[in-house]
């Protein structure tokens, strides 16, 4: 026990809690059994460790075992549990647990044998959280998503703000854009958003980051992928040769069919992968509804800006970049449909032309609950709003 000890007060070390994730406030944390999901590199781990830091500090109540360690190779996880409840231990934070096999039959019986266990933990976005509140009935399950444009303001101590629903943000969006831009000049941050914003990580190695974002789109895949699904290594090359595909065509990415046959893969195959990649929020994709599957208008986009500009080093399409940070935040707190005409439809409420100020915008000018969210607007006027207001909602 007392290397998990070790490594949990080692950890904790390097941890500052000034800056917290907007999960954090959303988390009941004394719910009896916990779930945080995300995608690789979002945070999950710093939020389990502040959260023992901010509560427990050194205190030998609460425990971090991160159960893609090696040393799980030896000993069970529910073994090390049990040793920890039984010297008087009541809180229990594990990561990586779908790193870890038969985590949730283990889990199911540790919560048998310790009901007054308070168990968090962190797993994969590619593990599907209906699985586990199927496996662990009492779970409270959250998910944890990349860092707004919001988030990022806090992050770089620009600007606090809380965060504003969309429908309160349509409202009131020209008297919210002004505020903004009387406290910050919003045109450089934004741009410095889209390339580096997203994930907490950035200041770890700057001139890293683009690799840093290549490699763990890889663990996603060769990681991940394999960890949570029954796959032959063979199979993780073509997953990310259709990564690359992707990401040389966004948004205008060929149908599956198309795709599957220049990799040479057969439908079940290509639609197995690129649901992977959906699931592990390296891409995101929307398909219009209504008449024949082969005249709706479908869109294909990384997961996010940072993303992007990681695998398409240099790009400036403003539609492209706008679209893609439009679809991220959005999809993280409301529903996000395609329509035939390249609008989006949000929350079955709100139609939105998104573009740049080059755009005719006059077809949605007189509609009500239309608006157009413009990369390069400087400000709100009528129902034209700058882009980045869209990530001030979470």
């Amino acid at each position: 026990m007392d290397i998990y000890q070790l490594n949990h007060q080692q950890l904790l070390k390097g941890i500052r809690c000034n800056f917290q994730r907007y999960l954090y406030k959303q988390v009941q944390w004394d719910d009896r059994l916990i779930g945080i999901f995300g995608s690789q590199g979002v945070g999950k781990t710093t939020l389990l460790l502040q959260r023992i830091k901010q509560v427990f500090d050194d205190s030998d109540k609460a425990l971090y075992l991160n159960l893609d360690s090696i040393l799980f190779q030896r000993e069970k996880m529910i073994n090390v549990a049990l040793q920890f409840h039984k010297a008087g231990g009541t809180h229990l934070f594990m990561d990586g647990v779908h790193r870890y096999p038969n985590w949730l039959s283990e889990m199911k019986k540790l919560q048998e044998r310790c009901p007054n266990l308070h168990i968090v933990f962190a797993a994969s976005s590619l593990l599907p959280i209906s699985k586990v509140t199927k496996g662990l009935k009492d779970a409270s399950c959250y998910t944890l998503n990349t860092m707004s444009f919001r988030e990022y303001l806090s992050y770089e101590c620009l600007l606090d703000l809380s965060p504003i629903p969309l429908d309160d943000l349509l409202e009131n969006h020209v008297e919210i854009s002004r505020n903004v831009n009387d406290q910050i000049v919003v045109a450089p941050v934004f741009r410095n958003y889209l390339e580096h914003g997203c994930y907490p990580f950035y200041w770890d190695d700057p001139d890293a980051y683009p690799f840093l974002l290549q490699d763990r789109v890889r663990d996603a895949i060769e990681v991940d992928v394999p960890a949570v699904y029954p796959i032959e290594y063979a199979e993780l090359k073509d997953i990310k040769r259709m990564m690359m595909m992707i990401s040389d065509l966004v948004p205008n990415v060929p149908r599956l069919a198309d795709m599957a046959a220049k990799l040479k893969l057969d439908d079940t195959e290509s639609k197995k992968y690129f649901e992977y990649l959906k699931d592990a929020v390296c891409i995101r994709h929307y398909q219009a509804t209504g008449g024949a599957v082969q005249d709706r208008l479908q869109k294909t986009y990384l997961g996010n800006t940072n993303l992007l500009i990681a695998f398409e080093e240099g790009l400036n399409d403003r539609v492209i970049l706008g679209e893609t940070f439009f679809v991220d935040q959005l999809s993280n707190f409301a529903s996000v449909r395609l329509l035939n005409n390249n609008d989006f439809f949000i929350n079955d409420k709100y139609i939105f032309m998104v573009g740049d100020p080059l755009m005719d915008y006059e077809r949605v000018k007189d509609v009500e609950n239309a608006f157009a969210a413009i990369y390069g607007q400087p400000k709100s006027q009528n129902n034209k709003l700058p882009i980045w207001l869209l990530g001030l909602c979470y």
